[in-house]
């Protein structure tokens, strides 16, 4: 049976998570940002890790790629060599990045956000989701808009539209959590 807990970079990714998983432990990196090198985001990480104390597990991690030059799949490997160069090998840890940023889910899910499917761009994954959702919305909060939408956006629709969101949730396999009992 799993006990996870998670560890995301923010505010907005800790309101969606909790929300998603309610009553699981949640930790914030506050290490986001392109400038952040990754040995800094794992140190952090890995801080958390040893607080939780082997009581959970899976761990999950979620953070976003920001403007970084690499791939999703890139900085996923690269958190987890910095993690094993931290000391952290015998753990469950399942590591997700968005990319570019998770409002690039939420974006993933077009139609519902903006109503049609006209001015959707061909890929939503690396592009600026935050700046496409205030161009739709007029105005964007992250914290409070932000998780509004991803809890209205439709998973099957992420899954197919979002690599890096699909990447994630399947990360997640073998946990209990009502979110993830979605068609694919």
């Amino acid at each position: 049976m799993s006990n996870p807990a998670f560890i995301v970079d923010g505010y907005t990714e800790l309101k969606i998570i909790q929300y998603l998983c309610p009553g699981k432990p949640v930790k914030r990196t506050d290490c986001n940002g392109k400038d952040v090198k990754i040995p800094l985001i794992a140190k952090k990480i890995a801080s958390h890790i040893r607080i939780l104390g082997n009581r959970h597990y899976p761990i999950i991690v979620l953070v976003d790629k920001e403007n970084r030059e690499l791939s999703f799949e890139d900085m996923v490997q690269q958190i987890r060599d910095a993690l094993h160069n931290e000391g952290i090998t015998d753990q469950d840890i399942r590591i997700g990045v968005a990319d570019r940023m998770i409002e690039n889910w939420i974006i993933a899910d077009w139609e519902l956000l903006a109503g049609n499917i006209d001015s959707k761009p061909l890929i939503t994954d690396s592009s600026n989701g935050a700046s496409a959702i205030k161009k739709i919305k007029n105005t964007y909060d992250k914290t409070t808009d932000g998780v509004e939408y991803f809890k209205s956006a439709r998973q099957n629709i992420l899954y197919n539209n979002s690599p890096s969101y699909k990447h994630f949730i399947d990360q997640l396999e073998g946990i209990i959590c009502q979110y993830l009992t979605f068609d694919k």
